[in-house]
């Protein structure tokens, strides 16, 4: 673990562990648990799995994040035992992206038993994808000749569109890989865009003086807008 990801969240179950004493379930996700972590960009995201929600455990539980939220670091995703094996269906491209890389801090995996459908996962994926295709859209008509609007529109989204090309390669029966230039070159040989504006904008997200031209920008939306287009005609049947 990095150790950037190690200190903190090892003092957060410290906490957890008195709070909550053998009755919720941690799991990192994310970069933080792909080894991909960029210190002072990526968020540390933790997915907590209670007994129970009720009203005195959440009290409890903001006690013991006081100091995760003063650090200002990302919320964990709050789930109960009996609702998150229901939840697939509904956040099948979260549940897919924590399956692809996790670790099970405390408690018992209860991720592997997880199945998401890939008509769902279809279904998001065309949702979001369309999405980030808009504002895309939006920021370059509003701010083309905005090197650094444009430069700091394309840091921003660029993880969001990583996670989406990671389900993307799942949903297509390939394997996708964490290193986030590997996952880019293997997104773009299957999906048929080229690689070279989001793998520069990927190599920069945290690098605030990085700045893209329009043409790069350009790129990068053809490859979004190719991705799109891609799930859109990807035929899996109703499964």
């Amino acid at each position: 673990m990095h150790e950037g990801v190690d200190k903190p969240v090892t003092e957060l179950l410290e906490r957890l562990d008195l709070a909550l004493p053998g009755a919720y379930s941690a799991i990192l996700h994310g970069s933080a648990a792909r080894d991909d972590f960029v210190p002072g960009h990526s968020d540390i995201n933790l997915l907590l799995v209670l007994d129970r929600l009720d009203a005195d455990s959440l009290r409890a539980l903001g006690v013991a994040l006081k100091r995760w939220r003063e650090a200002r670091q990302a919320p964990p995703v709050l789930f109960s035992r009996e609702e998150l094996p229901r939840c697939a269906d509904s956040f099948p491209i979260e549940i897919a992206d924590i399956s692809a890389g996790y670790r099970v801090l405390r408690g018992t995996d209860l991720i592997a038993p997880l199945e998401v459908r890939p008509a769902d996962l279809r279904r998001a994926l065309e949702r979001e994808f369309r999405g980030k295709l808009l504002r895309l859209r939006q920021g370059f008509a509003s701010g083309a000749d905005d090197r650094a609007a444009l430069s700091a529109l394309a840091r921003l989204s660029v993880g969001s569109i990583l996670v989406l090309l990671r389900a993307a390669l799942r949903l297509s029966g390939q394997r996708a890989p964490s290193d986030p230039r590997a996952l880019v070159g293997a997104a773009a040989q299957a999906i048929g865009f080229d690689a070279d504006a989001l793998l520069e904008i990927a190599d920069h997200r945290a690098d605030g003086r990085w700045q893209a031209s329009p043409g790069r920008f350009e790129q990068y939306l053809a490859a979004v807008e190719a991705a799109a287009r891609y799930i859109d005609e990807l035929q899996i049947g109703d499964r």
